[in-house]
């Protein structure tokens, strides 16, 4: 006898895909029809697997919830399962919480959803229903009652935080560790063993003990935040190379990333810290070895760089950034007048300029140099380097202007705490980034506003005969041979070099 197994149905007319399940008999009451049908939104077949595998395991988690037993669950439980709604809001809008206004107002609603309890069951109601549907579970009255409770105290906690990041106030919500881990009692012992975040403390430990870069660390967590998410557990031992890839494919289509992200950001990430875990005989096996995402080839219809015109556009805009109105902070214009000028001539990575400080400029036998390093927030290949002042930066005031500058950093407020610190630097880049699309015009989307400027670089030094191994000291690209880690290029030297560079001529 040949079972037919559920699959996606296409619709003749429309050559839509759907997922049509009958309901079990025993749920044909609760659920009130005999039929559960919805678009998978997609003509094409593969993609329509895919899907149709997410909202078969949907359904059946629904049916689990309908037929579990209502039972009563501890307070830890109720207040880790009410965590799941501030873990999402605060996640959704992580980097844009929106106006403050908006944050005011649904203060005042859910002052409004308190009334009573009426009031709080069409609030809340809902988003306790779809919990329990997830976790495939069923609860008594006063349960419900009490999970109502929390998730309004954690949405109200959420309001809080959202309108103060409106503010511009991203720190720490300091209560954010007050909702404990799910734990369902009763948990099945194939359910023992690491979870994601143990997996992850563990690489962090190492990572950092090696002296690395805590921005990585802060990256991770985001990329291993967004498979817990996906996944809805962090239990390691349940999850398969076919979970990873099936999540590889919702960044991609569902959340719109590109390959080359998915691939070199939150694949690599995960696959780092799974490959240390392995070494350290933390897990068995590995489920992200082997999953990869293809990269298309891409088409290269330009030079990675700025063009001369593209140059001068910025530089000129640069230099009469302060002469125009604008709401933009004295900060941010300080980085859009010299970060592009710096970048300019030392082909360096904005992030590294924006978090120079008054201290990095010095004076060597009457060589003017600036230093970029790790100390000021974050090195790509985590070391200092010393670049100097090319003639021209002289000239059009860079030196006045960093010794008339306060001490500490030159292109924000900065501050005691190094994470914070950095946040800003790449805070400072991020609207120079901005401020190029919008006020210098530059709108190719082929070339990256700051970055371009690491590429026009190493073209004009090549073309002014500078020779590799110089650029890349200059720059801070890691040396070609091993022979290249051993001994330094004197200031004079790379003053020989950078001088080389032809000054750039402003309309």
């Amino acid at each position: 006898m040949t079972l037919n197994m559920p699959h996606p149905v296409k619709d003749p007319k429309s050559g839509i895909y759907y997922i049509r399940v009958r309901v079990p008999a025993d749920l044909k009451a609760a659920v009130g029809r005999a039929e559960v049908s919805k678009s998978l939104r997609t003509r094409e077949p593969s993609e329509a697997k895919k899907r149709f595998a997410v909202e078969y395991a949907a359904i059946q988690r629904r049916w689990t919830a309908l037929r579990a037993t209502p039972e009563s669950l501890p307070l830890k439980q109720i207040v880790s399962l009410a965590g799941r709604v501030y873990h999402r809001l605060m996640e959704t809008l992580e980097d844009e919480p929106g106006e403050s206004l908006v944050w005011e107002q649904v203060a005042r609603l859910n002052i409004t959803a308190a009334r009573d309890d009426d009031s709080l069951e069409r609030w809340y109601g809902p988003t306790v229903e779809e919990i329990l549907i997830d976790e495939g579970i069923a609860i008594d009255q006063v349960t419900r009652r009490r999970l109502i409770t929390e998730i309004k105290r954690a949405w109200e906690q959420a309001t809080e935080q959202q309108h103060k990041r409106s503010q511009g106030d991203f720190s720490p919500d300091p209560n954010a560790n007050r909702f404990p881990e799910w734990a369902p009692e009763g948990k099945p012992s194939a359910d023992a063993g690491p979870t994601l975040s143990d997996l992850f403390d563990r690489w962090k430990k190492d990572h950092l003990a090696n002296g690395k870069s805590e921005n990585t660390v802060k990256d991770f967590a985001q990329k291993f935040d967004a498979l817990k998410k996906y996944l809805g557990h962090e239990n390691v031992g349940r999850i398969s190379p076919r979970e990873i890839s099936e999540w590889t494919d919702h960044l991609r289509h569902e959340l719109g990333l590109t390959p080359k992200t998915v691939s070199g950001k939150y694949l690599a990430a995960v696959k780092t810290v799974f490959r240390l875990a392995r070494s350290k005989f933390l897990i068995e096996s590995d489920p992200v070895e082997g999953v990869s995402v293809k990269i298309p080839t891409k088409v290269k219809s330009r030079s990675s760089g700025f063009t001369e015109a593209e140059a001068k556009r910025v530089l000129t805009a640069a230099q009469k950034v302060f002469n125009q109105q604008s709401n933009m902070a004295h900060y941010n214009k300080l980085a859009c007048r010299w970060v592009p000028w710096i970048c300019a001539y030392t082909g360096a990575r904005a992030g590294e300029i924006t978090q120079l400080r008054k201290e990095d400029l010095t004076v060597v036998n009457g060589i003017p140099q600036i230093t970029i390093t790790p100390e000021a927030g974050s090195v790509k290949a985590g070391k200092y380097r010393d670049v100097p002042v090319h003639p021209h930066l002289q000239e059009i005031g860079l030196l006045d202007f960093i010794r008339s500058a306060r001490s500490g950093y030159l292109f924000h407020r900065g501050t005691s705490t190094p994470a914070e610190a950095l946040k800003r630097s790449g805070n400072a880049r991020d609207k120079i980034a901005v401020w190029v699309r919008e006020s210098a015009g530059i709108t190719d989307e082929r070339i990256q506003p700051n970055h371009a400027w690491r590429h026009r670089f190493r073209t004009v030094a090549l073309n002014a005969n500078i020779a590799p191994e110089y650029i890349r000291a200059i720059q801070g690209h890691a040396g070609g041979t091993a022979a290249e880690s051993y001994g330094e290029y004197t200031v004079e030297t790379l003053y020989r070099e950078v001088c080389k560079l032809p000054r750039i001529a402003l309309p």
